[in-house]
């Protein structure tokens, strides 16, 4: 848990800078694989980690990162980086409850900006915010399974 709620305090930090400058910086992303990297050493050192679980946690950031790729940075590669960082101290389960969230309520905020006409298709949005909504959904649902 303390872990996860490490990941949210970074994500706060990251989704003020994602709105101010539209970056997530190298600092926050390094933070978030330090928690990740201690987290995973910690499973193996409480008891026999799920490594599947660790693998798993490590996709969804990796095809974002080719979604950046591919999209042309549609969604930035700070994203895509900083989900990857903190797939294995989120764990898997808690890291899809967290993009999942994330990608609706972006969603839904892209909306309703379109349809007030406050924005354009093309207009770019900061999404760690929703980052941080999604990480505390996720926390406050404590699949348990990431540390």
């Amino acid at each position: 848990m303390i872990f996860k709620i490490g990941i949210l305090i970074i994500f706060v930090i990251s989704s003020i800078e994602d709105i101010r400058k539209k970056e997530i910086l190298l600092w926050e992303i390094l933070a978030c694989a330090i928690l990740s990297v201690v987290a995973v050493f910690m499973s193996f050192y409480k008891a026999s980690p799920d490594i599947i679980d660790i693998l798993l946690s490590l996709l969804p950031g990796a095809l974002l990162l080719l979604l950046s790729f591919i999209s042309r940075e549609g969604i930035g590669y700070g994203d895509g980086l900083i989900i990857l960082a903190a797939g294995p101290a989120l764990g898997f389960y808690d890291l899809l409850t967290t993009l999942m969230t994330a990608i609706i309520l972006s969603g839904l905020f892209s909306g309703i900006l379109l349809i007030f006409k406050k924005a354009k298709r093309k207009t770019r949005i900061a999404f760690a915010p929703f980052l941080v909504a999604g990480c505390a959904v996720a926390t406050a649902l404590g699949y348990g399974i990431g540390g």
